[in-house]
């Protein structure tokens, strides 16, 4: 081969094309995305480290972001998710209160029965035996978290008293609850019967 021969033949670019870029062949036949990797698919947004070949360890930018991508959307439903599940929890908790606030006010009217009865009640043997029922009864609806709302000798509190009549005690101060007509109840500390009462006022 001669010397002329040889030189053209150094200057043939080693990707195999009629071209004369030389040993830093910049030709990408077969790539999609330039970086001159034949196997390479990821199109015009790769961004393959430093213009080299891509290697099974190479991974460009796009794809690092979808992971970054897929990973937030994971996040994204696991606190979706919580949401739903407090949610839920809250609804049937408040569910379940309102069941057993429902149950108690029914019943309420049952306990009025108490007081009209021992008024009624001339046996001591009889009256302890109502009074032991009565107290059985307000010691199963605490464990419910019913409580019983205190009235007289009280001052007269509009959240938690409905007043029914005035009188006039000289006596006693304003606003002191002089008589119940009606027990009132709290379930969970929140009214769900307001006690019906008498209270003082004093004539000016």
């Amino acid at each position: 081969m001669s010397k002329k021969e040889e030189n053209l033949e150094e200057e043939k670019c080693c990707c195999g094309h009629d071209c004369s870029c030389g040993e830093e062949c910049e030709c990408n036949e077969g790539c999609d995305c330039g970086c001159g990797h034949e196997g390479c698919t990821c199109g015009e947004d790769c961004h393959c480290h430093d213009g080299e070949r891509c290697s099974e360890e190479c991974k460009c930018e796009h794809e690092l972001g979808r992971e970054e991508e897929y990973l937030n959307l994971a996040r994204q439903i696991q606190a979706d998710f919580e949401n739903f599940r407090r949610r839920a929890g809250e609804e049937v908790k408040n569910s379940y209160s309102k069941g057993q606030a429902s149950v108690i006010e029914v019943f309420l009217p049952c306990l009025d029965t108490f007081k009209d009865a021992k008024k009624m009640i001339t046996d001591e043997n009889v009256l302890k035996g109502v009074e032991m029922i009565e107290g059985r009864i307000g010691e199963a609806l605490e464990t419910l978290g019913v409580k019983k709302i205190s009235s007289i000798g009280e001052n007269y509190n509009p959240h938690f008293h409905n007043v029914i009549a005035v009188l006039s005690d000289e006596s006693k101060e304003n606003d002191i609850i002089l008589d119940e007509y009606q027990a009132g109840y709290t379930l969970n500390d929140k009214v769900i019967r307001y006690a019906k009462v008498i209270v003082n006022k004093k004539e000016d």
